[in-house]
């Protein structure tokens, strides 16, 4: 695929923006779990399980043993050098790609990534972790990372870099989203009609950053079909599926305007189909079943459609 960027650069461009939005989700839900781990009158069936399902591959029966031990999942989660997913490991990757797009990032956005690669690598770190610095810890990180988004916003030129990293970023947080709901309504049968209470759906929200924004809008629908309505097909949620879809779709139809490659058109249809089977979805009528299939064909049509993607533009083999 011919475009006016190494695919080298391109390729770590994309991975930058996938990693820092995998760390910045892993926290986000971090956060949510830890803070309502002190409330002891709380009803909590998984503790850290859908954590440690979606950003981890610990085996299911060290998950089981693990999901209530808090300083464990701190650790592992922010600092173990053993696991590839940890924050610590997912900021030492993204440093990687921005080295090596540095002619394509800006200065202060470099700075950012360096410095918080300093601050993971910090020898005291995993002894903080389980003192009560723990807490200041993850809301330092949770602000870093924040504080990335607003810089790679403002800071950073909208060219083809900007494209491949946007779309890497809204692959990515499509696909916490999608793990994140399966690992609230699996555990209920993706029962739509069920009698959950906002209790239940408040980790899966605030992990997204729609709790605030779910308690804003008035409706007399049961709480699991409203969740439904907001994280996968409100187009005014940040992070719900069909808005994701939608921003992937803008910068491909920039990268793909001039481009006549059969190769391309393949993968722009391609992309085209995943979009408009959530797109056309009828969510007022949807079932039980219907809600499983949609949540696991969209997760599996997207990573094929991002292997597909790096394939064409990076040269994969």
């Amino acid at each position: 695929m011919k475009v006016d960027m190494l695919s080298r650069v391109a390729d770590g461009m994309f991975w930058l923006n996938r990693y820092m939005e995998r760390t910045d989700g892993m926290l986000l839900t971090l956060n949510t779990f830890y803070i309502l781990s002190f409330d002891k009158e709380l009803n909590d069936t998984q503790g850290y399980k859908p954590l440690l399902e979606h950003y981890t591959d610990l085996p299911i029966e060290t998950i089981n043993e693990m999901q209530y031990d808090t300083n464990f999942v701190l650790k592992y989660i922010i600092c173990d050098n053993h696991n590839q997913n940890s924050v610590k490991n997912l900021v030492i990757k993204a440093r990687e790609n921005a080295r090596g797009s540095q002619d394509k990032i800006t200065k202060e956005l470099w700075e950012h990534i360096n410095s918080l690669y300093h601050f993971m690598n910090s020898p005291s770190l995993p002894h903080q972790l389980e003192t009560q610095d723990a807490l200041a810890i993850i809301t330092k990180l949770n602000k870093d990372f924040l504080l990335y988004n607003g810089i790679l916003q403002v800071t950073m030129p909208r060219g083809l870099g900007w494209c491949f990293s946007s779309i890497g970023k809204h692959i990515e947080r499509c696909l916490q989203t999608i793990s994140l709901t399966q690992a609230y309504f699996a555990p209920i049968d993706y029962n739509l009609e069920g009698e959950e209470d906002l209790l239940y759906w408040r980790r899966l929200l605030l992990s997204l950053s729609g709790y605030e924004m779910y308690l804003k809008s008035y409706s007399n629908i049961p709480h699991n079909r409203k969740v439904v309505q907001q994280v996968v097909f409100n187009r005014d949620f940040a992070h719900s599926v069909i808005y994701t879809l939608d921003l992937i779709n803008v910068y491909i139809n920039y990268l793909f305007k001039d481009n006549v490659i059969s190769e391309a058109r393949t993968l722009h249809n391609q992309f085209g189909r995943l979009k408009s089977y959530v797109e056309y979805t009828d969510y007022h009528h949807l079932s039980n079943q219907q809600l499983e299939e949609v949540l696991h064909n969209t997760k599996v049509q997207l990573n094929q459609f991002s292997t597909d993607f790096s394939k064409l533009f990076f040269s994969y083999t």
